[in-house]
């Protein structure tokens, strides 16, 4: 019997090491990274942040020919999602399973669930294989998986065929997310301020999540901007009995003018914030270059090389023909193109480029705005160094493609003169003409395309304006002061996933003071005038805007301010216009000429209002009746600061 006991135990001990194997196969497991997240604009959106890539390892490979366990893979972000929404609730958000059409799996091609918006394909297992052979290629299953929108934050791809790789490592990489970086603005710290995801894999059996937290992207501001002097000293005060580009007032092809308030009178700065800031719509302008790109003819190439940087704002898309492979990535273009259903053939595509876009506000009615229709970019350091290239396009007041957001292509502004090169900025080298800006109830807009741009500099566009209006226009709007606000476009409020949205899109910018119009004036002070104690005082006001120097003749009326310790005379303005050289002449004991009539008794001082430039005026004391008796004569004070110079000579203003 003990020796019966001893035998047991043996074949119990032996019976227990057959049933453990030899190496167990640790569950399936994922390990999530988001590789090196990039920068994204504070007044973006619509940001396309860093992909999200999931290693997963362990686990037992589905059999060949059963069906493999769908997971729901879901991201959350903490800022909006907005990513396009291509078939609602379906958005432009994609998943890739095993890194297809890659350096990594250079022959197994793209294959997307085509399932419409129930989106959910059926893989069969292979008993193992990452790459090809496995599960997901040609003649297997599909390796591409859209993702829905399932709250305002958050994406989620249903149905997720994952198979356990075992000891092999299936990469799971999710790209096209958008975010709205708007609703995190800019860090006060020194600390960036970043917008994170949250990945979580749930379904028939949940699959843990190793860093289920990641950084994908920094947010900084894009774009700073001012309004720079150009042949006027800022502000920008124009008078409007001087004409500004009479040249090319309604649309004239002439050239511009020179001098006065002529040629380019101010300059809008847009400075990039960091050096990948602007981007153009598609690999295909980068490849064709910034003088070709510049004829808005270029079509798409697909941007379909998993974890490839393109740095443009399309991300990774494949509904053409061609596509946009990487210099030695090994990768052959044989990938069919994704079709249409669910809008899979437009995920990821972008409406434009990065716009930069200029508002004009309260613009004097008859005045009329030039700009460029090229312009080139510079390193903002050098300013020699000319980087990149920017097209004046049609667009909407929002800076959005006119007819809404189908299509990509941009309609370039052609010049309606191609003579003219607007002056005053430093880098411009490439200045193909101007064109006229459409006003409309005081508003237009000046919107520019990045065709060409260069991600490792920090680049300048400097867009030049000219005003144009002739002197004395009538019907010119008077001291209302015109704002400029230069942002990029298109501008939107929608900050959360949309279908009919543009993408890109960004927050409206902050209006600044552009210029003003203003009458023509000129005010002298009379300091010291009597008709008391025997005394009288008459006063000249010449208009010398006749002259040999080419000034442009006024007329305007005078207005005569008295000022007295006591009751003060009312104002007098004269009965007409002051013509260009005469002179209004009168006395206080007997007015004058133009209407002005005797003011007896008056001692204090008289502050003349000219409604015309370069009045000049004399006062002289003399007894009652006897000008020129016992009295004295002296210049008035030209209380005007310094204007336009007429005899080139400094201090025609100040010697008054």
């Amino acid at each position: 019997m003990a020796d019966f006991r001893k035998w047991f135990l043996a074949f119990a001990v032996v019976a227990l090491l057959f049933a453990i194997p030899a190496s167990a196969q640790p569950a399936l497991q994922c390990t999530a990274n988001a590789g090196v997240p990039p920068t994204v604009r504070a007044e973006g959106l619509t940001e396309l942040v860093g992909d999200i890539v999931l290693n997963c390892t362990g686990g037992t490979p589905t059999p060949a020919g059963v069906a493999i366990a769908p997971a729901n893979v879901t991201v959350f972000l903490n800022v909006n999602v907005t990513s396009r929404l291509v078939a609602d609730p379906m958005t432009e958000a994609l998943l890739l399973i095993d890194e297809p059409h890659s350096t990594t799996n250079p022959t197994v091609p793209l294959i997307p669930c085509a399932a419409g918006t129930a989106g959910t394909c059926s893989v069969l297992g292979t008993s193992g294989g990452v790459g090809n052979p496995g599960p997901y290629g040609t003649g297997k299953g599909p390796n591409v998986f859209q993702g829905r929108l399932t709250g305002s934050n958050q994406v989620t791809f249903l149905g997720v065929p994952i198979d356990p790789p075992g000891s092999q490592t299936r990469v799971i990489r999710i790209t096209n997310i958008r975010a709205n970086a708007n609703q995190l603005g800019v860090s006060s710290t020194l600390v960036p301020t970043q917008i994170t995801a949250y990945i979580s894999i749930t379904g028939s059996t949940s699959v843990p999540v190793n860093n289920p937290q990641q950084t994908v992207a920094f947010v900084q501001a894009g774009l700073k901007t001012s309004i720079q002097s150009g042949t006027l000293s800022t502000p920008i005060n124009f008078l409007y009995c001087n004409s500004a580009n009479s040249n090319i007032a309604g649309n004239n092809t002439s050239s511009l003018q020179t001098g006065g308030q002529n040629g380019t009178q101010f300059i809008v700065r847009f400075d990039e914030g960091f050096a990948s800031s602007w981007k153009v719509r598609n690999a295909a302008l980068t490849i064709a270059g910034p003088t070709a790109a510049a004829t808005g003819s270029i079509g798409d190439l697909n941007q379909n090389v998993p974890g490839a940087i393109y740095n443009t704002e399309t991300g990774f898309s494949s509904g053409g023909s061609t596509d946009a492979i990487p210099t030695g990535s090994g990768v052959a273009q044989q990938t069919p193109p994704f079709p249409t259903t669910s809008g899979l053939s437009s995920a990821g595509v972008a409406n434009a480029g990065t716009r930069l876009m200029i508002q004009f506000n309260a613009i004097p009615t008859g005045a009329q705005l030039f700009v460029p229709v090229q312009l080139n970019t510079v390193n903002q350091s050098t300013t020699s160094t000319v980087v990149g290239r920017a097209v004046l396009v049609a667009a909407d007041s929002t800076g959005a493609n006119i007819g809404g957001i189908s299509g990509g292509s941009f309609g370039p502004i052609p010049a309606t003169s191609t003579s003219n090169t607007l002056s005053g900025v430093s880098v411009i080298s490439t200045n193909t003409g101007i064109a006229p800006l459409t006003v409309t109830a005081g508003t237009a807009t000046a919107v520019y395309e990045i065709v060409g741009t260069d991600p490792f500099q920090l680049e300048r566009l400097e867009v030049p304006v000219a005003v144009a209006f002739t002197a004395s226009q009538s019907g010119l709007t008077l001291g209302v002061q015109s704002t400029a606000t230069a942002s990029f476009a298109p501008i939107s409020t929608v900050g959360t996933a949309s279908s009919t949205a543009p993408v890109p899109r960004f927050a409206p910018g902050t209006p600044a003071n552009s210029f003003i119009v203003n009458r023509c004036n000129c005010n002298i002070l009379f300091p010291w005038v009597s008709n008391q104690a025997g005394f009288d005082t008459g006063i000249a006001i010449s208009n010398t805007s006749a002259d040999p120097f080419g000034t442009t003749t006024q007329t305007g009326t005078v207005t005569l301010n008295y000022y007295t310790a006591g009751t003060p005379v009312p104002p007098q303005t004269t009965n007409g216009p002051v013509p260009a050289g005469q002179t209004l002449a009168f006395t206080l004991s007997s007015g004058g000429n133009f209407g002005i009539a005797a003011t007896p008794g008056f001692q204090g001082y008289i502050i003349a209002q000219s409604q015309f430039q370069y009045c000049h005026g004399i006062a002289f004391f003399s007894a009652v009746g006897a000008p020129g008796v016992g009295g004295a004569t002296y210049l008035g004070i030209v209380l005007d600061s310094a204007g336009l110079n007429r005899t080139k000579s400094p201090g025609e203003v100040q010697a008054h």
